[in-house]
């Protein structure tokens, strides 16, 4: 039966008062009282379908009705209806959604299914459907009390499942402080290879950094040299084209006249006879009288430089090449020694 509810939020009957504190009892307590939540289940069903109340609701007259079947009742009327349980005539529209039943009907459904749940987990014996309680440590296999008492297992060695748990616990614990104990040992040895390979990959930086300081210093070195070689050279280049210039600016004074003398010359020659002996009778130029003086087109000091530029150049050059030579033999050397022992792929991550 339904107990009836004057008021949504109180007045609410004994046993669904209590309920809530009930649930809140261990799972395994409540559980173990099958006909509880079967009584339980009995206070929340609709009068009208005969089922778990569904989105229940509660009327005017207190009885509480699933929202589908009451809200079916209530469509064929007009201005009131009657309560399916008491006869009494309500209100249309006085229908109140009952906000504690719905909770109690969504838990006890919550306590139907974990116990249902539960007892699936429970095993038992495939043969006699009883539970299994012991354990066969010959044969591994778990026993209900009818195969305990078999010939198949009276001589061997059969225990509760509880007792043998224990003793394959205390067996566990035994390998766990062994495995700690080990554990706590590879932890050391773990500690003392890493940090060997920190201070491994600490010399391989600093050499590293060894390498690109030195080469960079060398680089450095001739990158000076090339300069000053090459300022030198620039110098001289300028040098020589001066001197250039005054060489040109000292002989062309001398070819204008020399140019001026062979015209006069050709201009006499082609004088009448009469004319030419009184112009040249004084005095005939001759070639030989014509003497080109020569400057040097370069001083001797500019070749000087020149020369001790080129010799300095070869100098350095041909001691860098036998060094170069010299290096790249040693190398690889090197190289077939040190990679000797490792495939293609190692050698590519290398270079």
């Amino acid at each position: 039966m339904l107990y009836q509810v004057s008021t949504v939020d109180s007045g609410t009957p004994t046993d669904l008062a209590q309920l809530p504190t009930v649930l809140k009892q261990p799972c395994c307590s409540v559980m173990a009282s099958g006909q509880f939540v079967n009584k339980l289940q009995e206070e929340v069903i609709c009068p009208i379908c005969l089922d778990i109340l569904q989105k229940p609701v509660t009327i005017d007259c207190g009885h509480n009705f699933c929202l589908k079947c009451i809200t079916q009742i209530e469509e064929t009327s007009r201005g009131f209806f009657k309560c399916p349980l008491c006869k009494t005539s309500v209100r249309k529209n006085a229908i109140r959604f009952n906000s504690l039943l719905w909770n109690l009907v969504e838990k006890i459904q919550a306590l139907q299914a974990s116990e249902v749940q539960s007892k699936r987990k429970e095993p038992t014996c495939p043969r006699h459907q009883e539970m299994l309680h012991y354990f066969c440590e010959d044969d591994g296999k778990f026993l209900c009390f009818v195969c305990r008492e078999s010939k198949d297992h009276k001589s061997h060695n059969v225990s509760l499942i509880e007792e043998a748990a224990q003793n394959y616990q205390g067996q566990i614990q035994e390998q766990i402080q062994v495995l700690q104990q080990k554990e706590k040992e590879t932890v050391q040895v773990k500690a003392q290879g890493v940090h060997r390979v920190d201070v491994f990959t600490d010399q391989v930086e600093h050499e590293k950094q060894r390498i690109l300081t030195e080469f960079e210093l060398l680089h450095q070195v001739l990158e000076e040299e090339k300069n000053f070689l090459l300022s030198r050279i620039y110098w001289l280049g300028h040098e020589g084209t001066e001197a250039g210039k005054h060489y040109v600016a000292s002989t062309e004074p001398q070819l204008n006249c020399l140019k001026k003398l062979i015209d006069s010359l050709k201009t006499k020659q082609n004088m009448p006879p009469r004319q030419l002996l009184e112009v040249t009778q004084p005095h005939l130029p001759r070639s030989e009288e014509f003497q080109f003086l020569n400057p040097t087109p370069i001083p001797l000091e500019l070749e000087k430089k020149l020369s001790e530029a080129k010799s300095r150049h070869d100098s350095i050059t041909g001691s860098l090449k036998k060094f170069k030579d010299y290096l790249q033999a040693d190398r690889k050397k090197d190289e077939n020694r040190f990679f000797k022992s490792m495939n293609k792929n190692d050698m590519k991550s290398c270079k």
